[in-house]
C-alpha cells in the first residue's frame, strides 16, 4: 500500500565528522527512514492505518543508529495517508472484506438455525421439510430426508419417528416382492403369523384383508 507520508525527520552526526560528508549522511538518513518505514507499515492491512502508524511512531520516537558504517542517528514524527488511488484501492478491499465477513456470520447463523432449532426435534424437522415444499424451495425427497437427515436429528427416537421409519422399510419391502408373487405370499403368510403370536389377531385380520383387497379386480 502507497502511503502519503509528512512529518519531521531529526539526524545526527558524530562530532568530527568531515563537513564534505554531511550531505551524505543526510541522505542515508533518509533512506534509512523510508526502509524502517516500509519494513513496518507492510506488515498491516489497509484498513489498519492507525495500527500502522503507532506502530511507526513507537520505532521512531527514540534516537537509533541508521547503519554500523555510519556515524548517524535517526527519529522522526511522521503522520501516514491514504490519498487518491491508494484511498480507492484500500475502500475497496474494506468493502470486500466486509462483504465476505457478512456472508460467513449470515452462514454460520443459518448453521446455528439448522442445528439448534430445525434439527433440535422430530416434529420441528418434519415441519420444516413441509413448509419448504410448499414454499416451492429446492426439494429433498421425502424419502432421502427420512432416511439420510431424520435418524440424526437430536431427538429423533420419538414414537412418530421411528413408526414412519419402520413404515418406510415395511413398503421397500412390499415393493420388491411386487414382482415376486411366491415370496410376497410367504411374507405375508409369515407376517400374519407372528402377528397372531404376537397377540395381535386384529392386525392379522387388517393384513388379511389389505391383501383380498389388492387381489380384487377393479371396477
Amino acid at each position: 500500500m502507497a502511503y502519503t507520508v509528512s512529518g519531521v525527520l531529526h539526524c545526527r552526526i558524530a562530532s568530527g565528522t568531515p563537513g564534505q560528508k554531511r550531505a551524505l549522511v543526510r541522505a542515508a538518513a533518509r533512506m534509512a527512514l523510508e526502509r524502517n518505514a516500509s519494513q513496518i507499515t507492510r506488515e498491516y492491512l489497509p484498513g489498519q492505518l492507525e495500527e500502522a502508524q503507532s506502530a511507526l511512531a513507537l520505532e521512531l520516537s527514540e534516537w537509533r543508529q541508521v547503519d554500523a558504517r555510519w556515524p548517524i542517528e535517526i527519529k522522526a514524527r511522521l503522520v501516514l495517508r491514504l490519498e487518491g488511488e491508494a484511498a480507492a484501492r484500500a475502500q475497496a478491499y474494506e468493502d470486500a472484506l466486509r462483504d465476505q465477513q457478512l456472508h460467513h456470520e449470515l452462514y454460520e447463523s443459518r448453521v446455528s438455525y439448522m442445528r439448534d432449532k430445525v434439527l433440535g426435534d422430530a416434529d420441528t424437522a418434519r415441519a420444516w421439510w413441509l413448509e419448504r415444499h410448499r414454499e416451492g424451495h429446492q426439494l429433498i425427497a421425502w424419502d432421502e430426508f427420512n432416511t439420510h437427515i431424520l435418524p440424526f436429528v437430536g431427538r429423533a427416537e420419538d414414537a412418530q419417528t421411528n413408526a414412519m421409519r419402520t413404515a418406510y422399510v415395511l413398503a421397500q419391502v412390499v415393493e420388491r416382492l411386487e414382482d415376486d408373487p411366491a415370496r410376497h405370499k410367504l411374507f405375508v403368510t409369515t407376517a400374519r403369523f407372528l402377528m397372531k403370536e404376537m397377540d395381535w389377531p386384529d392386525l392379522a385380520e387388517a393384513l388379511s384383508l389389505a391383501e383380498q383387497r389388492k387381489l380384487q379386480p377393479e371396477q
